[in-house]
């Protein structure tokens, strides 16, 4: 008898299946995608449409309208059939699995915190209307955790695959792969990891995993420059914040936390109550980005180094506790509470990890040897655009109120080549990380706005110079 995937999409289903916490709304659209990717493979009218084994090709012809493309996005975008599963929304889909769409929104809104109105763009949401390599990803995905099983001994180069013939428990979170039930808790948590790196990584990630025992044949490497000692108690400690961190998030019942820090900042201890919503790596560590009382006595955003949390356990607090900040309450009252997705869309404005902070525009000139070497073609951040020389000048006399310096930048702007590389970029304001790379280019790139941080620029060099001179 065929085996049959009939599990509703409640949260802990989508959990099982989403690669990374369900908080950030690509995990969650992708969760309920491969769910209904599940859903169709295992039914009867899967079973029909496609034989045994089967490769992707044999896949989107069964499930997509006839002739249909997949490598360009305008292609999909504009394929004419309304009925086609590309033009299917979130919630067509579980009306079609009868799913009651109202009980479904309140259970996903108890247990992960997303917002009406984000709620409302998933369920319009067409979920399959992604190019081809996105959605073999999803087979490659399924593969790894022993949804499918990838035939090697199929005619042709396409790949091949087969449905298994036991639906893998939904409950066990390392049953999904071979490998990953193998290895230690503490490397579970470094596999975990990568899905908070980057939005980009998981599938890497799990190419790494499948291949994580065997040191000696390894071909694929991925080194984290990582602040913390490997087999430290300060390591141990860290992950273990992180996987109190991890099982709250994973309860859906997210309340304010008492954490006491060490501030490098304020070179102080202090206690700070906060809503955590992720973690991510940045600047060669582990930050839990929440929102509450900061070290500096504000209640705002920031990210907490987990090496420097030294709570010896993480203490949950009820909302109505005196210690929880008002605002932070009202937030809470609001049904308003900020989600993974606030600080990624934080992290898109502007250039830079203190994704709190001010926004500034910043105007850079380059070399244009180096610039068709190393820039062209790389990704600095989504804001770093190429502009043209009337731009520079523009910008320059826009954004210098102050009459000489605005002389003098564009003196200095009218002196440099015509042939040189400009760009402009939104960066956080008096953020290390954009200055650090900055200062890492040395004489290859030249600050031209703002003033001050070209300033800034200079007199560092200056006092390096007085070092060496």
């Amino acid at each position: 008898m065929n085996p049959t995937f009939r599990n509703p999409p409640n949260p802990k289903i989508l959990q099982q299946l989403a690669n990374g916490s369900l908080d950030q709304i690509h995990n969650l659209t992708r969760a309920i995608r491969l769910w209904v990717l599940l859903s169709w493979l295992y039914s009867g009218e899967g079973y029909i449409a496609l034989s045994s084994p089967f490769t992707y090709a044999d896949w989107r012809a069964a499930f997509f309208g006839e002739n249909y493309k997949d490598e360009k996005q305008e292609d999909i975008a504009n394929y004419p059939d309304p009925n086609c599963a590309c033009n299917k929304t979130t919630k067509q889909w579980l009306i079609k699995e009868d799913v009651s769409v109202n009980e479904w929104r309140r259970s996903l809104r108890k247990q992960i915190a997303i917002s009406e109105l984000d709620l409302d763009e998933l369920l319009a949401e067409k979920l399959f209307a992604q190019v081809r390599k996105s959605l073999q990803n999803d087979f490659d995905l399924l593969v790894s955790r022993n949804w499918l099983k990838r035939v090697t001994d199929a005619p042709g180069r396409s790949k091949s695959y087969r449905r298994v013939e036991t639906i893998p428990s939904m409950f066990d979170r390392y049953k999904g792969s071979n490998t990953k039930s193998n290895l230690s808790f503490k490397a579970q948590i470094y596999l975990d990891m990568f899905s908070f790196l980057d939005p980009s990584l998981p599938l890497l990630a799990e190419q790494v995993s499948e291949e994580a025992i065997d040191q000696e044949t390894r071909r694929v490497i991925f080194h984290v420059d990582y602040l913390v000692p490997e087999s430290s108690p300060l390591e141990d400690s860290v992950d273990q914040f992180q996987s109190e961190l991890q099982e709250i998030w994973d309860s859906g019942n997210i309340t304010p936390l008492l954490l006491t820090y060490r501030s490098a900042h304020q070179d102080q201890i202090k206690e700070c109550v906060v809503y955590p919503v992720c973690i991510y790596f940045m600047e060669r560590a582990k930050y839990l980005c929440a929102y509450g009382s900061t070290p500096r006595g504000e209640i705002n955003w920031y990210k907490y180094r987990l090496d420097r949390i030294i709570s010896q356990r993480i203490e949950p607090l009820d909302w109505q506790d005196p210690r929880v900040p008002q605002l932070l309450r009202e937030k809470y009252q609001e049904n308003n509470l900020p989600t993974p997705k606030t600080v990624n869309d934080l992290l898109k404005e502007a250039w830079g990890c203190d994704f709190y902070k001010e926004t500034a525009l910043m105007v850079l000139r380059f070399d244009r040897t180096f610039d068709r070497s190393y820039l062209q073609g790389i990704t600095i951040h989504n804001t770093f655009t190429a502009i043209d020389c009337d731009r520079v000048a523009r910008l320059i006399t826009q954004y210098t109120p102050n009459p000489e310096h605005r002389s003098a930048l564009l003196e200095t702007f009218h002196s440099r080549p015509t042939t040189d590389a400009y760009y402009q970029l939104y960066y956080r304001n008096t953020d290390y990380y954009p200055l650090r790379w900055l200062r890492a280019l040395g004489s290859k790139v030249e600050i031209l706005l703002p003033w001050h941080l070209r300033q800034e620029m200079a007199r560092e060099i200056q006092n390096t110079w007085n070092l060496y001179k």
